[in-house]
């Protein structure tokens, strides 16, 4: 084997490092205000370094989009694992805790609104994370039910129904009224707790069987 072929890999030049640091730090701005359809020359001209030097650190969009989000979703599926734990005490707490952290996490970040409802395209390590905190919220809305905390009619697919309308929420009315989502937040959270007078419509029945699917696929918690 060659002795050259199993070295480390040298470490960036100071220069390097800063360009590389910048671009991925623009990158963060850029994708959390304008999504991810936006081009390497765009983040780029923010980051304030040459177009040949993006591309000498980022092959295409997508790797760029990789590095900024994976670290993103992996501290999200952390933050649901923690909600689920924390139900076990504290159920309305730690649901509704939740619920908020969803939505402020799509109000500030677009690209991340965009990938965590449509995240075919994203990397295998993304997907696999969406499924950590997919599977941890499954647990959470479980265990707050089972505290008689939420209305009887709530499925967990209501989740799913809840960041699609809040993605409408903040690509409407977010950049002249950026706390509406919060507001929605509530009133959700009020119509979840409390069971109404009059019958809700069925939740959608594919999404209904994705979750049953998940839940007795494997679950991250035990139920006991």
């Amino acid at each position: 084997m060659d002795p050259k072929s199993t070295a480390a890999p040298k470490p960036l030049r100071a220069d390097a490092e800063r360009n590389r640091r910048a671009i991925i730090d623009a990158a963060e701005r850029v994708f959390a205000t304008e999504g991810t359809s936006v081009t390497l020359e765009h983040v780029a001209d923010v980051a304030g370094v040459g177009v040949g030097t993006i591309y000498r650190r980022f092959a295409s969009l997508a790797d760029l989009v990789t590095v900024v989000m994976e670290a993103k979703i992996s501290r999200y599926a952390d933050r649901s694992e923690e909600a689920a734990a924390q139900a076990i005490s504290q159920p309305w707490q730690a649901f509704e805790g939740h619920v908020m952290f969803m939505l402020e996490q799509q109000a500030t970040d677009l690209a991340f609104s965009e990938l965590i409802l449509s995240p075919r395209g994203a990397t295998s390590l993304f997907r696999s994370e969406i499924g950590r905190a997919l599977d941890a919220s499954i647990v959470l809305v479980e265990r707050v039910k089972t505290a008689g905390m939420l209305r009887p009619a709530f499925d967990h697919s209501d989740l799913y129904m809840l960041l699609n309308a809040n993605a409408g929420v903040v690509r409407g009315m977010g950049a002249t009224a950026p706390s509406t989502w919060r507001r929605f937040g509530d009133y959700m959270l009020q119509a979840f707790r409390h069971d109404g007078e009059r019958p809700l419509t069925p939740p959608s029945p594919q999404w209904t069987r994705a979750s049953a699917a998940r839940a007795a696929a494997h679950p991250t918690f035990d139920r006991d």
